[in-house]
């Protein structure tokens, strides 16, 4: 986590809905299918993937728990809220690489056949070796950090990336405000003027919401003379 190397990278959001407060057994229930299974070095061939881990430093000096320890949610909740870790696998093939064992097997099919093959049979190639080498790419590791604060439905993400924001969403709204009936919304910086008692009211904070959503940018400095 960020906050543990001493920089802190923040994205708040909130969740609106219709005002009632999730219980923890549910929220644990609802994680579970979207954990990320133990770490697998060979036959992965999505190119990106995440899910939920045990975030680090909720067992004090138990910090050598083996990556497989069975955790849930209850075991995340700090203060008023739970911390939350998502893990991202991501894997590539260098395009060099895919270009070089292509042609391998493009030259050894056409001297087998005696023929070259057509545009189909070219892209079904290609993607058959490209699945093959994807498969035997190791994964890179980054993790997200987060902390929901879920009885107030304020929920902070230790970073300002635009991808990892992407993916968090995505995995957050699958794995709860779905479920909750709830939308997440990222506290851009328009929102930034509404007051705690306009945020905490779910009508109101949708309805500002619908409204920015219609508005349109207006240039209020006068255009230069020409």
């Amino acid at each position: 986590m960020a906050i543990q190397q001493g920089s802190v990278a923040l994205s708040r959001y909130l969740l609106i809905g219709d005002g009632s407060r999730p219980k923890l057994a549910d929220m644990a229930e609802r994680l579970l299918p979207y954990q990320a299974p133990p770490l697998v070095l060979d036959g992965v061939k999505k190119e990106e993937q995440c899910g939920w881990v045990r975030p680090v430093g909720i067992d004090g000096v138990k910090v050598d728990l083996p990556p497989d320890h069975p955790w849930d949610l209850h075991d995340c909740r700090v203060a008023d809220g739970v911390l939350l870790r998502m893990r991202i696998e991501r894997r590539k093939v260098p395009a060099t690489l895919l270009q070089v064992v292509y042609k391998q097997r493009f030259f050894a099919i056409s001297q087998k056949s005696g023929k070259t093959p057509g545009p189909k049979e070219r892209r079904d190639l290609r993607d058959e070796v490209k699945a093959e080498l994807m498969g035997r790419a190791l994964p890179a590791l980054s993790y997200v950090d987060a902390y929901w604060r879920d009885q107030t439905g304020e929920v902070m993400v230790f970073s300002t990336s635009k991808k990892a924001r992407a993916l968090f969403e995505g995995l957050f709204r699958s794995t709860f405000a779905d479920h909750m009936g709830c939308q997440l919304l990222a506290m851009e910086p328009l929102l930034m003027g509404m007051t705690a008692a306009d945020l905490a009211d779910s009508q109101v904070a949708s309805e500002a919401v619908s409204r920015l959503s219609l508005a349109t940018p207006v240039i209020f400095a006068e255009p230069s003379p020409q």
